[in-house]
């Protein structure tokens, strides 16, 4: 029988995307055994992350306490703004350098039979930030994976900021596999895909 401890961590792996019941389980004894001292270093880990990390409330990817670094960054082009749906697509187009504008993540992709509806996504704080007078955005670039929530979202989103202003859009071209996620696509793959973005 599994004591208790082992099951409850396992339980707490086995609710990570990814990690079926037989690793969770792997992990949770794979942690059993390691000094206490490294659990408890793991475990705080995880208590900092929960503590410490919240959303810009300009662009809505996750920071810590020191603000966003993208945000505040003067040399950063204020007119071109990149759509995408996760804090990791950020860390990865970032990698890529190939993109110096700002960014504005939705929270994840239009997905009804997941539960992802319009209003579920940052996306009436998108519309807000481009209709308010001071704005200065004249570019989006709809950095979404290529797929059928990605192609989804970026369709809506084009329909709700021509409602909102007139203003230059774009997508990533397809130098990205149709079917891949953005996470896993290399710098230079990235690179070549903003360069070679068309017009929406």
């Amino acid at each position: 029988m599994t004591p208790k401890p082992i099951h409850d961590a396992a339980a707490a792996f086995d609710s990570l995307p990814g990690v079926g019941p037989r690793a969770a389980l792997r992990y949770a004894h794979w942690l059993a055994a390691q000094p206490k001292e490294s659990v408890k270093r793991f475990a705080r880990a995880f208590d900092l992350l929960a503590e410490n990390i919240r959303m810009c409330p300009t662009c809505g990817a996750w920071i810590d306490p020191s603000g966003c670094s993208i945000c505040t960054d003067p040399r950063r082009d204020p007119a071109s703004l990149c759509i995408v749906a996760t804090s990791q697509d950020v860390r990865i187009i970032e990698d890529s350098g190939a993109f110096k504008g700002t960014y504005h993540v939705l929270g994840g992709l239009l997905d009804p039979i997941e539960g992802r509806t319009p209003d579920t996504l940052n996306i009436a704080s998108l519309l807000r930030r481009l209709s308010h007078p001071s704005s200065t955005i004249t570019e989006i670039l709809f950095a979404l994976d290529p797929d059928v929530a990605g192609d989804t979202t970026a369709l809506f989103l084009t329909k709700k900021i021509k409602d909102v202003r007139e203003i230059s859009m774009s997508r990533l071209a397809r130098g990205i596999q149709h079917g891949a996620q953005i996470e896993y696509a290399d710098g230079a793959t990235i690179a070549d895909a903003i360069r070679n973005r068309k017009t929406t």
